[in-house]
């Protein structure tokens, strides 16, 4: 690979942005958009991370070998996003029946999925690489630079000096690393080191899909849909290729419902691990090629096939990640805290405390940055006890309304939590996953209220006068007001999710879940405090940032 072009020597970005995937992406265009000065590097040779679609020219499909799905109901940054900048999505296709092959040398059983394998799941038309290059298509030219791999990060003072692995440093005054965590851990240095509790926590924090491989086979027809098939197959036994198949062709179903006018494709992901991959990595299309006929017959063989290993992608897949069990993310709030007094942020969808690993996640990430970056330095010791008033104050009823809104839609939210948490347990059982599987709900259904919430709140910034109420040891004088509308809310929503994992039909295979012993209680009981506090803080912090930005006359 050629030498990079020579970041100018005297220039300081204000921002530079370590990753071209969705986070990183996201984040350049709000920045850029509020007129800073903003510099994105990416090691690979291609926008989009993980996000990475190739076409078939034999079918005309794209075909998405990364991320594919997002949930309109639990996911609602992709959906607003995809809104705003006119992309079309499509239901994934789920009619029909799924089979389940559990014996190597018996037929698949074809079983019927109440409300679908994928839970109302959606896909971006036309691929998901369409978001990446709409998002890449605001940022000015020279915006963006690829093949250049950082290498160090170090501290110069004024500014933060960044080094690539070839060629000259570049210059900024705040840096985020839109990668995910165990890259940030295994691939950079840092002068001076990170605090032991954030290297602890980068290098504990799995990548979703790090260690994975996705297959996908196109042919004429989606000749499955016609058979009753809905696509969707798992495979478990111990000779599996293909652990989990979906329908994965590209635009809608014919008016005679089976499809039978468009072309099609089958996606799965590869049960078969890294190593493994490596072993069998000549025969491997052969062996997913059986697979398929296996499962839907000889009109599965000889499609054109397509298979993305993310484990070779050295800028996706850490060592650990390649070495250990696939895991989905949790990651430690500790991730999403400034580190270098406020001039390093870490990004990347596995830092999310919504959506983490998803689409969803790496949007949440760069929302919570490009509001960490606008902020001043506002601590409990520098608060002034008062705000000057403006001379444009909107009036005492604008305020009170403001704040009935706020309550009325954290209620809204309150209320819809409960179906919310459902969703997302469904959607953790359908793909098969069965560790921990309450507490992640809910910690999933708590967030997403919390990501809303915040939104909510931007909204409202201007009409609730932050910049004129006290702030007394760094509590905003509207903090406590605005949280009133969540009493008992931890509580009502365990309460709920209990309720209905006691009469869940789906869950009485799973004892812990059905009736969780107090120990696991305990735990959740924890783990939807933290989310509490960390929710809390941060609403605070954003009415302390209004206060303490609005102009002073």
């Amino acid at each position: 690979m050629a030498e990079p072009i020579p970041f100018p020597v005297s220039r300081v970005f204000d921002v530079a942005i370590v990753g071209a995937g969705l986070c990183g992406l996201a984040l350049a265009r709000q920045l850029i958009a509020r007129g800073l000065d903003v510099q994105v590097i990416e090691a690979r040779e291609r926008l989009g991370g993980r996000v990475y679609t190739e076409h078939c020219q034999a079918t005309g499909q794209a075909l998405d070998l990364g991320p594919t799905w997002f949930w309109l109901d639990t996911e609602p940054r992709i959906t607003a996003l995809l809104t705003e900048l006119g992309l079309a999505s499509q239901p994934q296709h789920d009619p029909g029946d799924a089979l389940w092959l559990t014996d190597p040398n018996r037929e698949p059983e074809r079983r019927v999925e109440p409300g679908g394998v994928h839970v109302g799941a959606h896909r971006i038309e036309g691929g998901s690489a369409r978001l990446v290059e709409a998002l890449a298509a605001a940022l000015p030219d020279g915006c963006v630079r690829i093949g250049v791999a950082l290498q160090a990060l170090r501290d110069r003072g004024a500014f933060i000096e960044l080094l690539p692995t070839i060629g000259h440093p570049l210059r900024a005054r705040q840096v985020v690393l839109a990668l995910p965590p165990r890259l940030v851990h295994e691939r950079l240095q840092f002068d001076p080191p990170l605090p032991a509790a954030v290297s602890e926590a980068l290098a504990a924090t799995p990548t979703w899909m790090a260690a994975q491989a996705k297959s996908l086979t196109t042919f004429a027809q989606p000749f499955w849909r016609t058979a009753g098939h809905s696509g969707n197959a798992f495979v478990r036994h111990a000779q599996a290729v293909l652990g989990e198949v979906f329908d994965a062709s590209e635009g809608k179903a014919g008016k005679d419902h089976a499809g039978t006018g468009h072309a099609g494709a089958l996606g799965g992901f590869v049960a078969l691990n890294a190593a493994q991959r490596d072993n069998f990595k000549r025969g491997l299309p052969l062996l997913i090629d059986s697979q398929l006929a296996q499962l839907f017959g000889p009109e599965a063989q000889g499609g054109h096939p397509f298979l993305q290993d993310w484990a070779e992608e050295p800028w996706t897949c850490s060592a650990t990640d390649r070495a250990n069990p696939p895991e989905p993310p949790q990651a430690d709030p500790v991730l999403r805290q400034p580190l270098w007094a406020g001039r390093v942020f870490l990004g990347g969808s596995e830092t999310a405390a919504h959506g983490a690993g998803h689409m969803e996640g790496a949007l949440e990430a760069a929302d919570r940055i490009a509001h960490a970056l606008a902020r001043p330095q506002v601590s409990a010791s520098s608060a002034p006890m008062r705000r000057t008033l403006h001379l444009t104050r909107p009036a005492d009823s604008t305020r009170a309304e403001a704040i009935g809104t706020f309550a009325a839609s954290v209620l809204a939210l309150r209320g819809r939590a409960p179906e919310r948490y459902r969703l997302h347990l469904t959607r953790l059982l359908s793909s098969q996953q069965s560790e921990l599987l309450t507490q992640r709900a809910l910690l999933a259904a708590a967030d997403q209220v919390y990501s809303e919430t915040l939104a909510r709140l931007d909204q409202l910034l201007p009409a609730l006068d932050a910049a004129s109420a006290e702030v007394a040891s760094g509590r905003h004088a509207l903090t406590t007001t605005l949280l009133a509308p969540f009493e008992g809310w931890n509580k009502g929503l365990l309460d709920a999710a209990l309720s209905f994992n006691g009469t869940s039909c789906a869950l009485s295979n799973f004892p812990q879940e059905h009736q969780p012993d107090a120990e696991t209680l305990r735990a959740i009981t924890l783990d939807l405090a933290a989310a509490w506090r960390e929710f809390a803080l941060e609403l605070n912090t954003r009415l302390l940032v209004a206060a303490s930005s609005a102009a002073i006359i």
